[in-house]
């Protein structure tokens, strides 16, 4: 007689359950992965391309001589739902009450940091000396297109 351990198997199927499901859910609505360190924040789960963008825009900061940005929790909400709503109604606007730099149809962290480095007033946003947090995001409308969104405080 096979015996099984019943917590195990349930473990396993959770597991696959969550495997399955998680290769059919757009990637602007997946949980991000944890920030490895490269950036500096509150401890917050950052995905590769938003950990990018920030490394990016400091990079950028460093070579003007000024601090990096700290990546900011409700920065982060923000941009992530400012992002989300501009890809659900394919609609590249600017949200209210914060310093934002917005995008459309770049295919990389890189694309959309140099475009936002080509235009004064975007740059000027990245570079700005009274910043001292940052928030971001990239969502993908339902046809494939990315929206960018950064926050600044």
């Amino acid at each position: 007689m096979l015996q099984t351990n019943s917590r195990h198997n349930r473990s396993f199927t959770v597991l696959a359950v969550v495997a399955l499901l998680s290769s059919g859910i757009p990637a602007f609505c997946r949980e991000p992965a944890m920030n490895g360190g490269s950036v500096p924040g509150e401890g917050i789960a950052l995905s590769a391309t938003e950990s990018a963008v920030i490394a990016q825009t400091n990079a950028a900061r460093a070579r003007s001589g000024l601090p990096p940005l700290v990546a900011d929790s409700n920065l982060m909400n923000g941009a992530r739902n400012h992002a989300r709503w501009m890809a659900h109604n394919r609609n590249m606007s600017h949200g209210t009450g914060v310093t934002e730099n917005i995008a459309m149809g770049q295919a990389s962290a890189s694309d959309a940091t140099a475009s936002w480095m080509q235009s004064s007033g975007h740059r000027a946003n990245m570079l700005g000396s009274g910043h001292t947090r940052i928030g971001v995001a990239m969502a993908r409308s339902a046809n494939g297109t990315a929206y960018w969104c950064q926050q600044f405080r």
